[in-house]
């Protein structure tokens, strides 16, 4: 009886040994028919949808499981067979990005450091469970192949959970990409009713009115079936990246992060307020109803840890969807945003303090530069000389011919005066009338410009140029970001400037430092200073004049642009309708709107203000010049006097002696 219990007993031990190896046996055959499947699929839908060559990113765990492994050395080998992709592979990260909840941490994590790589046009994300997504995402997102932009197929091979709960984990992991602006996402998960079927995940994060793609906004129960494989072939003909961007928004809001800068972006609402006029006017055709948070503070610079401040750092912490205010990017800022085309160029020039009047007697002699001076005294000796050649050829009287007489009525022509003898012969008439059409004409320029001169007087030695702003004593500053320029520089002379830099944050005390105390010289918007003129009365004298100088030449001109976060999805849309724009001519009509309103509101100031007039009225200042031409007259008289009395006395002596003898 024993013996017949222990023959069964071995014969069930054999009999569930071979069912547990049996049932291992069913499930590798499964396992090895999904993964054929969703190989096929994958392949099947990389040719159908990665039409163009680029750069691929394939990512899956370092120690992946076999049939991950066996899907990634398949597609592999698929990808280098086309020849149209470059691939590079990449692994997780040591940290996760986030937990498993499906509110996801959003802050802004800095990128690794910058290097030659090109972003990606494509990528290849393949996951055991949902963790492995957690340390991938953080590596692609923190790597400088960065592109939310791009095309993201993700393979989750779960065959242990249900359809409902695959179905939970791709939309906490489209919660989590949406967060980094990634829309162009599908999720190909094997079916748990037939495992040789891969259903295709997506959804839609724009849904106006009821969704407007905020960034407290997840895929919860918004997750649709797009398609899905079938024997590892597509179902259904269908773009499996429609465009997610619906033309009309329907009202949704837009939260706009703005620095307080003037002319482009104010408080009030009666500023010109022009780069507003403009964003508005892009956010128009989307139905967006725009909201702005006045911000006042400056740009923002990226520290060594990678980390930014001022507003940038408000826009990493996604208190709005982009940021403006008369902005230039520089290299930092296009290697961690996303920047739009740009719009409305603006120049930097330097602005020093005006240099004080000249005297106005001076006016008697700066009117005509030096070459027209010397031309005249050259021409008046010409003259002279000419008009005792003409004499002695003519045979005129011994006295028309006389050197001092031809001096002395030449000079009376060039003054404007009468001549107290006149040519007796003709041919020396005919040259004495075209001397005096000379005489009239250089007398006439010379009194108009003297007259422009003394109603507006010249200035003294003015600073119009960087070398010598460097040799005064004046203070050299502006904004943060400019700095910046001069900071990182390795000339010398920007180094300099470096080390007498302070920052300015308000640029109108800073023109009144200029203007009034004339301590200070800054380096100033263009666009700025023209709106400054027009709302500052000290800086513009009774005339309309300005009160301080800038250089004539540009230090540099600069391109402002819109800052969004990478992948910002209508940054495409607005970069191409700013480029009609420049082509339709619209920046140019809100540059000269600009102009026009500046020019207005500055002739109104001036108007109104009570500002003190310098030379309005003639006075003895003004006379110096004249007083002095008297008394250099009269002294010159008197030696000429002295002269002729000695010559006479001498004359004379000479003439008494020789009729004594």
């Amino acid at each position: 009886m024993i013996n017949i219990l222990y023959i069964i007993s071995l014969l069930s031990i054999g009999v569930g040994a071979q069912s547990f190896y049996l049932q291992k046996s069913i499930q590798r055959t499964y396992s090895r028919k999904s993964t054929t499947a969703v190989t096929g699929c994958l392949k099947h839908i990389i040719q159908e949808n990665f039409i163009n060559p680029g750069f691929l990113v394939l990512a899956c765990s370092e120690e992946p499981s076999a049939k991950i492994f066996n899907i990634r050395r398949d597609l592999l080998n698929f990808l280098h067979k086309t020849e149209k992709y470059a691939v590079q592979i990449t692994n997780p990260d040591d940290i996760p990005i986030f937990n498993n909840n499906i509110n996801v941490n959003i802050e802004f994590w800095s990128f690794d450091p910058f290097n030659f790589t090109p972003t990606a046009d494509y990528f290849l994300i393949i996951l055991d469970d949902y963790e492995d997504f957690t340390y991938i995402a953080r590596k692609i997102i923190r790597s400088r192949f960065w592109n939310p932009q791009a095309q993201f197929i993700i393979i989750l091979f779960q065959l242990n959970n249900t359809d409902t709960d695959n179905k939970r984990t791709a939309e906490r992991i489209l919660s989590c990409l949406f967060k980094f602006n990634v829309l162009n996402v599908i999720i190909c998960i094997p079916s748990m009713k037939n495992v040789l079927n891969t259903l295709i995940y997506s959804w839609q994060p724009y849904d106006p009115p009821n969704f407007c793609g905020h960034f407290n906004e997840t895929a919860e129960n918004r997750t649709i079936v797009l398609n899905y494989c079938e024997n590892g072939k597509v179902k259904y003909v269908n773009d499996l990246w429609i465009n997610k961007l619906p033309l009309d928004m329907q009202g949704c809001s837009l939260r706009i992060l703005a620095l307080e800068r003037q002319p482009f972006v104010s408080i009030n609402k009666f500023d010109p307020n022009i780069e507003k006029w403009l964003i508005n006017l892009l956010f128009k055709k989307f139905n967006f109803s725009v909201e702005y948070e006045i911000i006042n503070a400056f740009r923002g610079e990226r520290n060594e840890k990678g980390l930014w401040n001022g507003a940038l750092k408000e826009l990493s912490a996604r208190k709005g969807h982009i940021l403006l205010g008369g902005i230039f990017p520089d290299y930092d800022v296009h290697e961690d945003f996303e920047c739009s085309s740009s719009y409305l160029s603006d120049s930097y020039t330097w602005i020093v303090p005006r240099a004080y009047p000249s005297p106005p007697w001076v006016s008697l002699h700066i009117i005509f530069q030096n070459l027209v001076w010397f031309s005249a005294i050259a021409g008046f000796i010409t003259c002279v000389l000419t008009w005792v050649f003409l004499g002695h050829l003519s045979k005129d009287s011994n006295y028309n011919r006389s050197f001092g007489h031809c001096f002395l009525n030449t000079w009376l022509c060039l003054l404007g005066l009468v001549a107290y003898v006149r040519p007796n012969k003709e041919s020396l008439r005919v040259f004495f009338v075209f001397l005096n059409l000379y005489c009239i004409i250089f007398l006439t320029a010379y009194q108009t410009k003297l007259i422009d001169m003394l109603q507006n007087p010249s200035f003294q030695d003015q600073i119009d140029t960087v070398e010598k702003l460097m040799q005064t004593d004046l203070k050299i500053g502006g904004s943060e970001e400019l700095h910046d320029l001069f900071y990182n520089s390795t000339d010398p002379f920007d180094q300099l400037i470096d080390k007498k830099w302070i920052t300015i944050s308000n640029m109108t005390k800073a023109m009144h430092d200029v203007v009034v105390n004339r301590n200070l010289s800054v380096l100033c918007s263009r666009f700025e200073l023209v709106h400054l003129s027009s709302v500052l009365p000290e800086l513009s004298d009774s005339n309309g004049h300005n009160n301080y100088y800038a250089f004539p030449l540009n230090a540099f001109s600069v391109p402002l642009e819109i800052i969004a976060l990478r992948g910002f999805p209508f940054i495409r849309e607005i970069s191409r309708d700013l480029n009609k724009y420049k082509q339709l001519g619209i920046n140019a009509k809100i540059r000269n709107y600009f102009n026009v309103l500046s020019m207005r509101k500055r002739s109104r100031l001036v108007n109104t203000s009570k500002i003190e007039g310098k030379f309005y009225a003639l006075s003895v200042q003004h006379l110096q010049g004249g007083f002095f031409a008297l008394a250099v007259g009269a002294f010159g008289g008197l030696i000429v006097l002295i002269f002729e009395l000695l010559s006479t006395t001498i004359y004379t002596s000479r003439q008494r002696q020789l009729k004594g003898k």
